[in-house]
C-alpha cells in the first residue's frame, strides 16, 4: 500500500479512536465551574463573564441544535470534536517534521514507523490528564487548543511549501484564524510567536543570521503581536467609542486597504497590513456582544452594552488588577504588602495572601518553588509522569506510596515517566535534526508554560487547580513524544545496524507502555458519563425553595449551574437568583432591581438607579436592624408545615444585630456593598417573599442571620424568629417534615414547577466517577442527611424514622462508592451518638482514628497545627463512652511534653468511666 493512503487511514484512526473513547467518558450535562455558564451563554446567546467568548457561543450555539441529548450535552460535544482535530493536528504535524527531515518513506516499514511513532504523540495528548479532562466538558481551552493546533500545522505546512500550501495566502489564513481565536481565548494568541519564527527561519540559514537581523527580527515580531494585543483587542473597541476615534479607525483602515492593493509598496509591508486587517476581521465576532447585551439576554454579565463598557469588559476590570513586571510586594521585614515601594517583577503582591507569603524568604524563592514547582511543574509531571489523586494539591506520583489524595476510585495514575522520557528524547531528536523548527517549537512551549507562569502571577493558595491554563505547552511536548520512537531508531542505526522491523517493534511497545497504558491508567478517572451533580445539585437548590423566591448564592458553583437550569433547561424560573459575589458591582444590582428575566419578578430594592451606581463601603458600625413585619403579607405557610414553628406568634418587627463586615487600610469598619444588598433586600422583600441562603454560603456572607434561618433542603430560609443553637447541628432550626419530602421521596425527573422531591442520580452506581468538585457536593447531600436525622430525633424522639433517613444516605450514596474522609466520619459517628445507634457510633469512632491518629501522633510530638485532631478524636471518645482509650490518649500526651494541666482532665475522664451510654434501643 502506498505511504500516502497509510497515512491518510493512519490520521483517520488517530482521529476516530479519541473521538470514540471522548465520546464514551464525555459529561451527559453540565458540569461544575463555568461550563454551566457558558453553555447557558451559547444556547442562549447571552454574555457570559468577562472578556467573553463570542466565538465559542457561535460554535457551541451550531451544536445545540443536534436533535438528541442534554443541551449541555450537545455543547459539550464541541470540545470533544475540537480535542478529537486537536490530537489530529498532533499527528499531522509531528509527520510533517519527520517528512520535512526524511522525505516521503520509500519502504511499508520505514512509512509504518514513522505513522507509529505520530500516532504515539497524538495517543499521548489525547489521554493526558489536563487534555483529556478538558475535551469532556463545555469549557473554552478544548476549541482553544484546536486554533492552536490549527495555526502549528498551516504554519510548517507553509514552511515546507506541500502542495497547496504553497503560497503566502497561508500566513493570511493564520492571521484570519487568529482572529477568530479571540473569540474563544487569548491564549491562543501564544501560536503567532511560533509563526514568526517560522517565518524568520525559513529562508535563512546561520550565515545570514546575526545580531542586527535578530534584533530588527525581535522588534518587528513584538510590533506585530502588540499590533494583535493590545492593539486590536484592546485598544480598537476603545477608538470606535468615540467620534474622533471612529474618524480615525476609518481613516486607517481606508489607508491599509489603499497600501494593499498598490502593488508599488513592499509586499512584505503589504501582507503584513493584509495580516491584521483579517485579525480585526475574525476579531469582529465580538461585535455579538454589544448587540446581545442590548437585548437584555436573562446572562448579561457586565452589561457591555456600548463600546465604552465593552473595553472595560475586555480588560476584565471587575477582577482588579495585578502588578506584572513593576509593582509593591511582600516585605519580610514588615510582614506585610510594602505598598510604599515598587519592585522589579513582584511575586506577593495579593494582601489576602500574606500568611501564605511568609513562608518564603525572597520573591525569587516564591516564584521558583510556588509559581514555578508547584504550580506548573507539578502539572506537567501530572501529565507525563503520574498523578497521585484529584484532590487540591495532590502530588505527582511516580513509583512509591501515593498517599490518600483521592475520594474517588482509580487513583493513582501511573505512567512510570515514559511519556515525559519519550518527550526529552524527541525534543533532543528534533534540535539534531532541525534546530529552526526545533527553535521555534521551542519557543511555543516556553511562551505556554513558563511565559505563563510569568505572566498569570498567581497567588497562594488558589481556589482550584489551574493546570488548564498550560495545555498548550502540554500538546508541544506531546509532538516531540511523537518524534521519539522514530528518532531513538533514526539515531540508533546510525551507530548500528537496526532493521526497520527492530524499529516497528519499538514503536509498539512504546505505543502500548505510552499512550496505552494512560489509557487504562486514566480511562476511570477521567469517564464522566455517569456524572449528573452539577445538574442535580441546581435541581435540589431550585426545589428547595418556594414559589418566586429570593436565592442568594455564593460562588460560580452554586449559580452558574442554577442558571443553566433556569435560562437553558426551564426549571423554576420564578427564583430570583442573587449572587453575593456579583451583587457588589452596580450593573448586577441593577439588573435585580429593573430586569425580569423569563418574567420572574423583579428584586425590589430602596436604593435609586443613581445609587446603585456609585455604591461604595459604607461605614458601619455593630447596630441591631429593626424591620416593621406585616402580618396580613408575610408567609406562614412554611410555619404550618413545620411542627416545632407552629404555636410560635409572630412578632411585630424582625430584629437582629449586624456586625461590621469589613475594614479599611484606616481601621474604619464597614459594611461591604454585598452587605448593604443583603439588608436592603431583607428589607424590601422580607414581608411579600421568601428569602434563603444556600447552604454553601459562608456565615461570614449571612450578615449575621444565622439564628433566623430554617434549613428547608439545601437552603436556608431567612424568617423573623430567633431560633436557640441545637447541640451537635449546623442551623439552629430545620423544617423537618419538608425535608424529609425532599430526602426521602426522590423524583426520577426534572419537573419544571414548584416540586418535592430531590434528584441524586447515579450515585449508586459502581461505574461512577466524580470530579473533586462533584465529590466536595457529595459532603453537601450527606451532611443534609445528617443534620435531617439529628433533628429527626432531636424534635421528636422518632429514632425509627431518624435510622431511616441514614439508611437512605447510604442507598443513595453508598460509602463503598464514595469514600468518606475523616471530617465526614467524625460528623457522622456524632450523628449516630445523637440518634443513639451507640454500636455504629463506636464503630465510626474506630474509623475516624484511621483517619485522625497521624495528626494525633503530630501534635503530642509538638505539632500545635494538628491541636484539632486531638480535640475531635477525644470528644469523639467522651461521647461514646469509651473512656479508657481517652485517658490512655492523654496520658501518652501528658508523658511526653510534661503538662501537668492534664493530670486534671484525667481525672474528670476517670470520674465518668462508670457512666456508659445506653445500648441501641
Amino acid at each position: 500500500m502506498k505511504f500516502p493512503v497509510l497515512h491518510r487511514i493512519a490520521a483517520f484512526f488517530v482521529f476516530a479512536f479519541s473521538s470514540v473513547v471522548f465520546l464514551m467518558t464525555v459529561a451527559p450535562t453540565l458540569s461544575f465551574w463555568d461550563c454551566g455558564e457558558f453553555i447557558t451563554a451559547a444556547v442562549t446567546m447571552g454574555v457570559p463573564h468577562p472578556p467573553g467568548a463570542p466565538m465559542f457561543q457561535l460554535i457551541g450555539r451550531m451544536f445545540s441544535f443536534l436533535p438528541f441529548g442534554d443541551l449541555g450535552f450537545r455543547v459539550n460535544l464541541m470540545s470533544t470534536f475540537s480535542s478529537s482535530f486537536t490530537v489530529l493536528f498532533v499527528y499531522l504535524v509531528s509527520m510533517r517534521l519527520m517528512r520535512l527531515w526524511h522525505g516521503d518513506p520509500q519502504t511499508t516499514g520505514k512509512a509504518l514507523l514513522m505513522i507509529l511513532s505520530a500516532s504515539i504523540g497524538a495517543l499521548i495528548l489525547s489521554f493526558s490528564d489536563t487534555f483529556w479532562f478538558n475535551a469532556s466538558e463545555a469549557e473554552v481551552y478544548g476549541i482553544g487548543m484546536f486554533f492552536i493546533s490549527v495555526t502549528v500545522w498551516i504554519a510548517l505546512e507553509w514552511y515546507a511549501h506541500a502542495g497547496v500550501f504553497d503560497s503566502e495566502r497561508s500566513l493570511l489564513l493564520i492571521a484570519y484564524i487568529m482572529g477568530l481565536s479571540i473569540g474563544v481565548h487569548l491564549l491562543s494568541l501564544l501560536a503567532l510567536f511560533f509563526v514568526f519564527f517560522v517565518i524568520y527561519f525559513r529562508d535563512r540559514d546561520r550565515v545570514d543570521m546575526n545580531v542586527k537581523s535578530i534584533l530588527a527580527f525581535v522588534g518587528l515580531m513584538a510590533a506585530g503581536f502588540f499590533v494583535v494585543y493590545p492593539g486590536i483587542v484592546k485598544y480598537l473597541p476603545k477608538l470606535l467609542s468615540s467620534t474622533g476615534g471612529l474618524l480615525f479607525v476609518i481613516v486607517l483602515i481606508a489607508a491599509m486597504i489603499a497600501v494593499v492593493s498598490a502593488k508599488k509598496w513592499n509586499p512584505h509591508l503589504r501582507m503584513g497590513l493584509l495580516g491584521a486587517l483579517l485579525v480585526a476581521l475574525g476579531y469582529s465576532t465580538y461585535a455579538i456582544v454589544p448587540i446581545r447585551a442590548n437585548d437584555s439576554p436573562a446572562l448579561n454579565e457586565n452589561a457591555p452594552t456600548n463600546l465604552a463598557i465593552l473595553y472595560s469588559y475586555l480588560n476584565r476590570e471587575q477582577y482588579g488588577d495585578y502588578p506584572l513586571l513593576r509593582g509593591s510586594t511582600y516585605d519580610n521585614s514588615l510582614q506585610n504588602i510594602n505598598f510604599a515601594t515598587k519592585k522589579f517583577l513582584p511575586r506577593r503582591w495579593n494582601p489576602e495572601s500574606v500568611d501564605a507569603y511568609k513562608n518564603y524568604s525572597s520573591d525569587f524563592e516564591y516564584m521558583m518553588s510556588f509559581q514555578f514547582g508547584k504550580i506548573y511543574m507539578r502539572y506537567f509531571l501530572w501529565n507525563f509522569v503520574g498523578r497521585a489523586g484529584d484532590l487540591q494539591d495532590a502530588p505527582v506520583v511516580f513509583m512509591g506510596d501515593a498517599g490518600d489524595w483521592s475520594e474517588s476510585p482509580g487513583y493513582p495514575n501511573r505512567y512510570y515517566a515514559i511519556p515525559l522520557l519519550l518527550g526529552l528524547i524527541g525534543m533532543f531528536y528534533h534540535f539534531r535534526k532541525d534546530w529552526k523548527t526545533a527553535t521555534s517549537t521551542t519557543v511555543l512551549f516556553l511562551m505556554t508554560g513558563v511565559g505563563l507562569v510569568i505572566y498569570f502571577n498567581m497567588a497562594e493558595p488558589q481556589v482550584r487547580e489551574r493546570d488548564y491554563f498550560f495545555v498548550g505547552s502540554f500538546y508541544v511536548f506531546a509532538i516531540w513524544a511523537g518524534l521519539a520512537a522514530f528518532g531513538i531508531w533514526d539515531m540508533l542505526r546510525s551507530k548500528v545496524s537496526v532493521p526497520e522491523v527492530g524499529g516497528l517493534l519499538l514503536a509498539g511497545a512504546l505505543l502500548v507502555v505510552g499512550p496505552g497504558n494512560m489509557l487504562k491508567q486514566n480511562y476511570q478517572t477521567h469517564d464522566r458519563h455517569h456524572n449528573y451533580v452539577a445538574y442535580d445539585y441546581a435541581y435540589n437548590l431550585l426545589q428547595s425553595c418556594d414559589q418566586d423566591a429570593i436565592l442568594f448564592t455564593g460562588g460560580d458553583n452554586d449559580t452558574f449551574p442554577v442558571w443553566y437550569l433556569q435560562y437553558v433547561a426551564g426549571i423554576r424560573r420564578d427564583v430570583r437568583v442573587v449572587n453575593l459575589s456579583l451583587v457588589n458591582t452596580n450593573w448586577y444590582a441593577l439588573q435585580l432591581k429593573n430586569e425580569r428575566p423569563y418574567g420572574a419578578k423583579a428584586v425590589s430594592l430602596s436604593f435609586s438607579d443613581e445609587q446603585l451606581n456609585r455604591m461604595e463601603p459604607l461605614a458601619w458600625e455593630t447596630t441591631t436592624v429593626e424591620i416593621p413585619i406585616n402580618p396580613a403579607t408575610i408567609s406562614r405557610a412554611w410555619m404550618e408545615d413545620m411542627p416545632a414553628a407552629k404555636g410560635l406568634a409572630l412578632p411585630t418587627s424582625f430584629a437582629w444585630t449586624v456586625s461590621p463586615q469589613w475594614r479599611d487600610a484606616r481601621g474604619t469598619n464597614g459594611l461591604r456593598n454585598q452587605d448593604q444588598m443583603i439588608l436592603d433586600i431583607v428589607r424590601n422583600n422580607i414581608n411579600s417573599r421568601p428569602i434563603y441562603f444556600a447552604l454553601s454560603t459562608a456565615p461570614s456572607d449571612r450578615l449575621g442571620l444565622d439564628p433566623h434561618l430554617v434549613v428547608e433542603g439545601l437552603c436556608a430560609r431567612v424568617t423573623p424568629f430567633s431560633f436557640p443553637t441545637q447541640s451537635y447541628r449546623y442551623y439552629p432550626a430545620m423544617n423537618v417534615p419538608v425535608t424529609i419530602k425532599h430526602l426521602t421521596n426522590l423524583a426520577a425527573e426534572a419537573d419544571s414547577n414548584r416540586a418535592f422531591g430531590f434528584m441524586f442520580r447515579e450515585l449508586n452506581n459502581p461505574d461512577i466517577n466524580l470530579d473533586e468538585a462533584s465529590s466536595k457536593m457529595i459532603y453537601s447531600f450527606r451532611l443534609l442527611y445528617m443534620e435531617l436525622a439529628k433533628a429527626v430525633y432531636q424534635e421528636s424522639g422518632d429514632k425509627a424514622t431518624a435510622d431511616r433517613v441514614l439508611q437512605k444516605m447510604e442507598e443513595v450514596m453508598p460509602e463503598a462508592l464514595h469514600e468518606m474522609n475523616g471530617e465526614i466520619r467524625t460528623q457522622l459517628a456524632l450523628t449516630y451518638f445523637v440518634t443513639k445507634n451507640n454500636e455504629k457510633a463506636v464503630a465510626m469512632t474506630a474509623e475516624v482514628e484511621k483517619f485522625m491518629m497521624p495528626d494525633v501522633e503530630k501534635f503530642i510530638m509538638g505539632d500545635q497545627s494538628n491541636r484539632n485532631a486531638m480535640s475531635i478524636l477525644l470528644n469523639l471518645y467522651y461521647q461514646t463512652g469509651q473512656f479508657d482509650k481517652g485517658i490512655a490518649l492523654l496520658r501518652k500526651y501528658q508523658q511526653r511534653n510534661n503538662d501537668p494541666s492534664v493530670e486534671a482532665e484525667i481525672s474528670t475522664w476517670q470520674a465518668q468511666q462508670t457512666v456508659r451510654m445506653p445500648k441501641d434501643s
